[in-house]
């Protein structure tokens, strides 16, 4: 059961994003294909597409590197402080 759910969860991701042959037409050579609408249109469009694309995998590569390597070795970091009130006793 959990199979079906999770490959019918891709498929509905799959056809959702995928473009419609009209907006297939519409797009640039290099987008068409993956979204509905027209696409970027101008300078400005790609300036911020590939800006939030290098924003998004910055992200991405500092989330990875803070969880496989967080550096807290500090004694006074706030987990290695004691808090009583927060223990409900």
């Amino acid at each position: 059961m959990k199979t079906y759910l999770i490959t019918g969860f891709f498929w509905l991701i799959a056809t959702t994003l995928s473009a419609c042959p009209l907006c297939d037409k519409r797009q640039p050579k290099g987008f068409a294909g993956i979204t509905h609408g027209t696409g970027p249109e101008g300078a400005f469009d790609y300036w911020m597409l590939y800006g939030s694309i290098a924003v998004v995998v910055l992200t991405l590569l500092l989330f990875i590197r803070f969880m496989i390597r967080p550096d807290t070795i500090a004694m006074n970091h706030l987990k290695r402080h004691s808090f009583p009130d927060w223990q409900h006793e």
